[in-house]
This record gives structure tokens, sequence and C-alpha cells, in this order.
């Protein structure tokens, strides 16, 4: 997999959704606890002032993020999660 994925560094708990139309993982070898991989191509969970990061092939086809705002790049870029909300 060649990109990543990060998500989180807001003070305010957010829940998020993430597909692509490749597949998404993790970067470490362990799952996180507060996000779970629905199938090879979703992950969804919560966040806060942590970061999660996940590496992904593939394009992003989704990114929902709900309950308050948080920080999304991917490739070290940020995105705004609405251009991508389906």
């Amino acid at each position: 997999m060649t990109q990543l994925l990060t998500i989180g560094g807001s003070e305010t708990p957010s829940n998020f959704e993430i597909t692509v139309d490749g597949t998404i993982e993790p970067t470490t070898g362990d799952s996180f606890e507060d996000a779970i991989i629905a199938s090879g191509t979703t992950v969804e969970g919560a966040v806060d002032s942590d970061h999660l990061e996940f590496q992904f092939s593939g394009e992003v086809t989704d990114i929902t993020v709900t309950g308050g705002s948080t920080d999304v790049e991917i490739d070290g870029e940020a995105v705004d999660p609405g251009e991508y909300a389906t």
C-alpha cells in the first residue's frame, strides 16, 4: 500500500467512517482500539486528540466525520472531509 491517511488531532471527540476503492488497514500490525475495519475497504471508529494512521491503496471515496471536527490528511496534505462525503 502506498498512501497514508491520518485522522485526529481535535480536542472534540469525533466519529468517522472512511471508505476507499482499494484496501485500507492500520499502519501497525495491531488494530486500533478505536477503529474497526468493517471490511477490507472501510474503517470506522472514534478519535479525539490522538491521531490514527491507516495505509491504503486506490482512491478515497468517502470520509464522513460526525460529532465534532477533526483533522484529516492524505499523504501529509490536509483535506476537507466534506469533499469526500457521499
